[in-house]
């Protein structure tokens, strides 16, 4: 699966990586919503996972020129 941006935004090159339990539990203390994300392969949050593979990539805003961060979940341990 890949990232396809929507109108009017550039997404910069892809990086594949694996977030293990312990980084997903101390990225779900460090803030509240990442634990309540959801998985885009099985649906259920981030939190009750053991291992998510993400495709990370930068997107930028046409227009403005903005950017912002973005993560894709294609594998879980879950699914």
């Amino acid at each position: 699966m890949t990232t396809t941006p929507s109108a009017g935004v550039e997404a910069g090159t892809a990086t594949t990586r694996t977030i293990d339990e312990p980084e997903i539990d101390k990225r779900s203390a460090g803030s509240p919503y990442f634990g309540r994300f959801t998985c885009d392969v099985c649906g259920d949050d981030f939190a009750l996972h053991r291992s998510l593979t993400v495709e990370e990539r930068e997107f930028t805003d046409i227009e403005t020129r903005e950017t912002w961060p973005g993560m894709v979940v294609i594998a879980c341990d879950r699914s």
